[in-house]
């Protein structure tokens, strides 16, 4: 089998401990170049995987290589024009989360995407794990009346720019996104948001994240989700992911999928996730056949969409926003 040629743009923390491995040992690939604006990254990423075509700048990996792929493993606020050269130039895409930090952007990458036809697809990787395919089978049908999820944490992180909501958005945008993201997966569609948030006090030029973000989301189907955020501990953190339908609770928390108490599934271990949502996009490349992505760049920035309102709207007083009028709706397929 001829391997698809891949091009890594941003071999940093995450790629170095999650991405990487695991795209190294898919047997439908060859990493054929990598590119990152550290010469530390790029130096020791190549080393480690053999990889000799190295590039600080994505135009020139985009004009001196020939790629089948790209994945691309950036900074919120590095979202420029790389999807969009790749589209333009029939080279497939995957792209991390959160894909960008403005609607606008957002649409000006999907408009070149769709027209160009590349496979392509957005990082969530939850909407591949066996709890999650396991809950949006018995979910189906059902009418979600309610969601109750949070995730609390530190402020602490090892790249300096998730600290900065002006480089990564805030802890809701670039992390809890996968929370907002799996709701929808199970059905849970938003149409209204609003948010009441908790700056800090004591904010510097190295973290100004804020402590917290209160999230009421409108579901289409006329029920509610309560999504909460913090970045207010000092150490540890927790999580829950609840959802009522059906008469039932259903509890997607600490990798197992429990109804009323019982348990049904549990996440297969070694980030399986990922690599399912990895093998998945690369083998609907080979078999030119899109519908297999869980998450294409159309569907993933409604997720962007209802993350960045939700911040919107507590800036504002948490004034209700409209989710299915510009710039937040996205056009169907």
């Amino acid at each position: 089998m001829t391997k698809l040629r891949v091009g890594i743009i941003g071999v940093g923390r995450m790629a170095e401990i999650c991405h990487l491995p695991i795209l190294a040992k898919l047997p439908q690939i060859e990493l054929a170049a990598f590119c990152d604006t550290s010469p530390e990254n790029l130096a020791a990423r190549g080393n480690e995987y053999a990889v000799q075509n190295l590039y600080s700048n994505h135009h020139d990996l985009f004009e001196n290589e020939k790629l089948d792929a790209v994945c691309i493993f950036i900074p919120p606020f590095a979202h420029t024009d790389a999807e969009i050269i790749a589209a333009q130039k029939g080279i497939h895409v995957f792209v991390e989360k959160p894909p960008a930090l403005s609607m606008d952007k957002a649409h000006e990458i999907n408009a070149v995407i769709q027209k160009a036809g590349v496979i392509n697809a957005v990082g969530f990787n939850r909407r591949y794990a066996r709890t999650s395919e396991e809950a949006r089978l018995r979910l189906a049908g059902k009418t979600l009346v309610q969601a109750l999820i949070h995730r609390l944490h530190g402020s602490k992180a090892a790249a300096y720019w998730w600290m900065l909501e002006e480089l990564s958005g805030g802890a809701f945008v670039e992390n809890t996104i996968h929370a907002v993201d799996l709701l929808r997966y199970l059905g849970g569609e938003y149409t209204s948001v609003s948010a009441r948030g908790m700056d800090r006090r004591d904010k510097t030029e190295d973290l100004d994240i804020p402590l917290t973000l209160c999230v009421t989301y409108t579901l289409a189907g006329g029920g509610v989700a309560n999504i909460t955020t913090s970045t207010a501990l000092d150490g540890g953190g927790h999580s829950e992911f609840l959802v009522v339908a059906g008469g039932s609770l259903y509890d997607l928390g600490d990798s197992t999928l429990t109804i009323d108490g019982e348990k049904i599934a549990e996440d297969e271990p070694d980030r399986a996730d990922y690599k399912g949502e990895f093998s998945t996009f690369f083998d609907a490349i080979i078999e030119d056949d899109p519908e297999r992505v869980r998450s294409p760049y159309r569907d993933g920035i409604r997720s962007l969409a209802a993350a960045l309102a939700a911040v919107e709207s507590a800036k504002n007083g948490g004034v209700e926003i409209d989710l299915t009028s510009p710039p937040y709706a996205v056009e169907e397929a």
